[in-house]
């Protein structure tokens, strides 16, 4: 019943290399040309400069760990002659406190979350005339990424991806071997996955099992159906249509299986008492786990969760574009997402070679050790069309986890629980906008 899976076998895995191989080619190279090098960092200047370095989507961020991080570290070695200031948002550093202050900030660390209240100060900044000065082709990728950052910028591109975070449907073997249900499989529906949940949520020996767990944020935040809680074209609030409807649904019914009420993601990692886990990668103290590509609405049928990268942005108020743009260049070259490919962060180049690589130096020390893991379900072929987001998501956010609780609870039916957090999160945004 065991399964062994290897990146490097599997037909699967062999068409999406091929497909990545022609969209890399086809993306770089135009028709009929050569593909291109992958661009480096120019280091136009040694001159030696300060560059502040602002992660605006961690609090608890601190200077020492930036510098002996992946990205840290790649500074440091590629640019000798930057040094570099780091602030992380928090009291007396919001956006908001930084842009009245006038403290110059030269490179934004976020997640797409980030990007309103980012908008709001102005400190966003349109490098499309530095991708074209510097020739840097932006075929090369993640392309949902990219096509974010045009449908929040009306066309301009405010930062690059620099990693992404793995997010599959991840299960623990030895729950399945227990009672002997077949493992998940790779392109499943999420009507198969609720049917192996019911199978799998049981009592045994006084101990509960659950089938399934999740959390309804993160599904939200990587849906695999383009919802958006807010309309910007019709500058209204959207959430209680059959869409909505489909998707809360989906979700909530694993939470009305008898017995699987109280499953949590900590469950999974912690008690080790979950068959099955949506939400993305962390680091394990077992090694009885394996993944399968997240399961697909039949509405929607192939079509993976959403990119969930953490982006580098240069700053509106920078004095030294130039310089942070090689540094951005230096993050998305092939090398440096070699190498943090190898170690089992997701890369967001499209590569085929880099993509191969991943999880080959990651070991059981760290926590992520992927030998004989089901690494190709992290790379699913088709991803949705990015969902916009706005600075309303917060608070129609609220009201939305609110209408996920009444409906796994039952004591709201799908349609009266999303048309009420339709109407109040409508009051929230009025409110907002005065």
């Amino acid at each position: 019943m065991k399964r062994t899976r290897v990146w490097t076998t599997g037909s699967s895995v062999t068409m999406l290399l091929l497909s990545l191989s022609l969209a890399t080619a086809c993306s770089q190279s135009g028709a009929g040309k050569p593909p291109q090098e992958a661009p480096q960092a120019s280091v136009k200047s040694k001159e030696p400069v300060e560059l502040v370095v602002y992660n605006v989507s961690n609090a608890g961020a601190t200077a020492e760990a930036f510098m002996e991080s992946d990205i840290g570290k790649e500074i440091k070695a590629k640019f000798p002659h930057v040094t570099i200031k780091f602030i992380a948002t928090g009291k007396g550093t919001t956006p908001a406190e930084l842009a009245i202050s006038g403290q110059p900030i030269d490179l934004i660390i976020s997640s797409i979350y980030s990007y309103p209240v980012l908008a709001d100060n102005s400190l966003l900044y349109d490098m499309s005339d530095l991708i074209t000065k510097n020739k840097y082709d932006i075929g090369r990728l993640e392309p949902t990424a990219i096509e974010f950052q045009k449908l929040f910028g009306n066309g301009a591109i405010y930062g690059f991806p620099v990693s992404s975070t793995p997010v599959a449907l991840f299960y623990n073997r030895d729950i399945f071997d227990k009672f002997g249900v077949p493992y998940p499989k790779d392109g499943m529906t999420w009507d198969e996955a609720y049917e192996l949940a019911k199978k799998l949520t049981r009592t045994d020996s006084g101990t509960s099992y659950y089938g399934f767990a999740t959390r309804y944020p993160f599904m939200y935040n990587t849906n695999q159906l383009s919802l958006s809680y807010y309309n910007p074209k019709t500058q209204t609030v959207s959430v209680s249509d059959d869409k909505f409807r489909l998707f809360m649904e989906n979700f909530t019914r694993f939470a009305q299986i008898p017995g699987n009420e109280k499953a949590t993601t900590d469950n999974f990692m912690k008690e080790k008492n979950v068959a099955m886990m949506a939400y993305q990668i962390g680091r394990w103290d077992f090694d009885s786990w394996d993944m399968v590509s997240m399961p697909t609405f039949k509405e929607a049928p192939g079509v993976g969760p959403q990119n969930y990268s953490t982006f580098m942005n240069i700053s509106s108020t920078s004095k030294y574009k130039d310089q942070a743009f090689d540094i951005l260049m230096a993050l998305t070259s092939d090398e440096y997402q070699m190498s943090i490919s190898k170690s089992g962060t997701l890369p967001i180049v499209r590569t085929p070679e880099v993509i191969k690589a991943f999880g080959q130096n990651a070991d059981a020390a760290s926590g992520r050790n992927f030998k004989g893991k089901n690494v190709s379900a992290f790379f699913p072929q088709k991803r949705p069309t990015p969902s916009y987001v706005t600075k309303y998501d917060d608070a129609i956010a609220k009201r939305m986890n609110t209408a996920f609780a009444d409906i796994s609870a039952g004591t709201k039916d799908a349609v009266t629980a999303l048309r009420e957090a339709q109407e109040a999160a409508a009051k929230d945004v009025a409110a907002f906008k005065k």
